[in-house]
């Protein structure tokens, strides 16, 4: 897709616009981290030369966050006047620009291209799950048509406490919960505890309360409540920020010994009847033997 043009024996000019790719991973603030770029710019001493290279119908893949912002970058160096650099979505072939102007009623799209800048950047806010697949940026020449191909992963980050669905704690000891927090391409800096949906982070009502949240590629929140009372039962949820939550539901007893004594007085109290209904039922057979006779 290159023609090549001499001009005087002094130089080579490139004639065709040529683009590529930078490839990136969005967050949910917006932070973006180059991978690296697909471009090849070498310098001859002594002349003008200019060497730069793309690949036609090139691929690459990129992850944003739920409710985060994407940034499709495309660069493109020697557009001609008459060159168009346009964005289209795969799954329904929708234009959703062409230059600078934008052809969707959905507002959270646009295009950012500074003056003289080589950058077109297909920019997308509060990314959600419908915004996952293939993006096209198709640049248009003098000599045919150039395009690469933008794979756009939309990430939910899940939550899950560990241990099972219920958790049993003694009247007056501690409550520890750990959640943890995954495929979160930006760690959450807050995780925040939910009991019977009232948050608990700051509950400075009930005390005893506090919550340890480690940031990284699994966050790992802990809450701790001492002190535990009948009160305390209940649902607990953590969740963080565009993350699906999780849950887990809480018993407090009055503790072990207890319930052991309980059960103890509620076995000896079953065996007292049963031995009384066996005395009843051998007095029973026994008076009939002798009414019989």
């Amino acid at each position: 897709m290159m023609k090549w043009k001499r001009t005087g024996g002094m130089g080579i000019q490139l004639a065709a616009a040529v683009f590529w790719m930078l490839p990136l991973i969005t967050s949910s603030t917006g932070d973006i981290r180059h991978h690296g770029a697909s471009r090849a710019r070498g310098w001859r001493a002594g002349t003008q030369q200019t060497v730069e290279t793309a690949a036609n119908n090139s691929v690459s893949n990129i992850t944003a966050q739920l409710g985060g912002t994407a940034y499709l970058h495309c660069l493109v160096g020697h557009l001609s006047e008459r060159g168009q650099v346009s964005w289209i979505r795969k799954r329904d072939w929708h234009i959703l620009s062409s230059g600078k102007f934008t052809y969707t009623n959905d507002e959270r799209f646009q295009v950012l291209h500074g003056e003289g800048s080589e950058d077109w950047t297909l920019q997308i806010k509060f990314v959600q799950k419908r915004d996952n697949g293939t993006y096209e940026c198709q640049v248009s020449t003098r000599t045919g048509i150039v395009s690469h191909y933008v794979r756009l992963q939309i990430v939910v980050p899940e939550a899950f406490i560990l241990g099972s669905g219920e958790h049993h704690v003694d009247l007056g000891s501690v409550i520890h919960l750990i959640c943890i927090v995954e495929k979160s391409p930006t760690p959450p800096q807050y995780v925040f505890w939910y009991h019977n949906d009232r948050m608990i982070n700051y509950d400075a009502t009930r005390g005893g309360i506090t919550v340890e949240t480690e940031p990284g590629a699994r966050t790992q929140s802990r809450l701790t409540v001492r002190g535990a009372t009948l009160k305390d039962s209940g649902n607990y949820t953590c969740s963080a920020s565009n993350t699906e939550p999780a849950s887990i539901h809480v018993f407090v007893s009055e503790g072990s010994n207890k319930m052991a004594a309980i059960l103890r007085r509620n076995t000896s109290a079953i065996h007292g009847i049963t031995t009384s209904a066996t005395c009843l039922l051998l007095l029973g057979t026994a008076l009939m033997h002798y009414g019989l006779r």
